[in-house]
């Protein structure tokens, strides 16, 4: 598993050596590494939410309703009403959570957990052997299954088939009081339920990563495109503070590569562009954006990065983007332009065309290009 480059703060240590991968390798890493995640909004995820909030107002009716006849002797009914309080502000913790960061993956496992076991509380507490918590472990794998993906489903699959397990446990000689050809039916229909959406999810999950494959990924190069970075990189600005509150961007422009396919035929062209996204890549970290933002031109957008951190990056790449034309005896070089977040603009647009103006300028005026630095919005 590669190593993650560290340059907050200005340090960024070297990953030469035996790191070093294919650019096939890279390239299929990244892809799946895009693929992967449930990027939900909170309209996603809202009625989800509210779905849980439901369970525990039903589950409150239903047991105080039955009153202390419905609830074992094990438990009283105030702890019953206790224990769905506590879960009832625990969902409404998480909804507001949901609203101001929406993909948090750690919460969509924990609240998973925290539903399976209140799901499991309430089955144990109930006079009724085949009590409603057994549908809700049913809503929490296919939720997590339609929602999430398949390691949340699987996961899911897991913790409510082996809860129910211990359920049964707990209670065996209740259930072989009332053992019955209609019981096992039940299980062996509860089991064909669950595998079968298992398959199903199994297959929407393969359709969504080659369809998501498609959509954000750059053909030629395994980066992003540009809808792609534009999409993710909204998230990351709209919510900085989750993300460090600093963001650098790179604009990667490679100087004379109209002449190198004139020159040397589109397929050497290719060739460079393969090369210049593996020198991108191979100097970024997992939570950084990487995009092939049209033709020549690259995107890197880097959160919890001084601009300190952002000029290494840039220079590494660089500097290795250079090496590797010199050693193929191509003529082109690359000019990076260094911007940040908010210094330079609100958001990715506006923080792009302060570092595009700053490049212009030093083209036209110089003839040449380099590490380029935007200027201050309104200097």
């Amino acid at each position: 598993m590669r190593r993650r480059r560290d340059y907050e703060r200005g340090s960024c240590h070297d990953r030469r050596g035996t790191d070093r991968r294919s650019g096939f390798a890279r390239r299929v890493e990244l892809s799946l590494f895009d693929s992967l995640p449930h990027r939900l909004s909170w309209e996603d995820q809202k009625a989800q939410y509210w779905t849980r909030l439901l369970f525990c107002i039903l589950a409150l009716m239903y047991f105080n309703f039955g009153g202390e006849a419905q609830v074992r002797s094990w438990v009283s009914l105030p702890i019953v009403n206790l224990v769905m309080t506590i879960y009832g502000l625990e969902i409404l913790f998480f909804t507001w959570h949901a609203t101001r960061v929406p993909h948090a993956p750690w919460r969509q496992r924990l609240t998973m957990w925290v539903d399976i076991s209140a799901a499991s509380f309430a089955a144990l507490a109930d006079t009724t052997l085949s009590s409603p918590g057994f549908l809700v472990f049913l809503m929490v794998i296919l939720g997590n299954g339609m929602r999430y993906g398949l390691g949340l489903f699987g996961e899911a699959v897991i913790g409510s088939l082996g809860a129910s397990i211990l359920i049964v446990w707990l209670r065996l000689p209740d259930y072989l009081a009332i053992f019955s050809v209609s019981a096992i039916f039940f299980l062996v229909f509860f089991a064909i339920v669950v595998l079968y959406s298992y398959s199903l999810t199994a297959k929407i999950e393969r359709a969504r990563r080659k369809l998501s494959h498609e959509r954000n990924v750059d053909a030629l190069t395994g980066m992003l495109n540009r809808r792609a970075l534009f999409e993710r990189a909204t998230e990351l600005f709209n919510s900085p503070a989750a993300n460090g509150g600093e963001i650098v961007v790179l604009f990667a422009d490679l100087d004379g590569f109209k002449s190198v396919n004139d020159t040397h035929g589109h397929h050497v062209g290719d060739n460079v562009l393969v090369a210049v996204a593996e020198s991108i890549l191979a100097n970024v970290r997992d939570i950084d954006l990487v995009a092939r933002y049209g033709g020549d031109e690259f995107v890197l957008v880097l959160p919890r990065t001084s601009r300190q951190g952002g000029e290494i990056v840039a220079q590494r790449v660089r500097q290795e983007i250079n090496e590797w034309a010199r050693k193929n005896a191509i003529d082109f070089n690359v000019s990076i332009g260094v911007g940040s977040f908010p210094e330079h603009g609100s958001d990715l647009s506006s923080v792009l065309a302060s570092v595009d103006k700053a490049m212009y300028r030093s083209k036209s005026e110089n003839g040449r290009g380099g590490i380029l630095h935007a200027e201050r919005v309104g200097a």
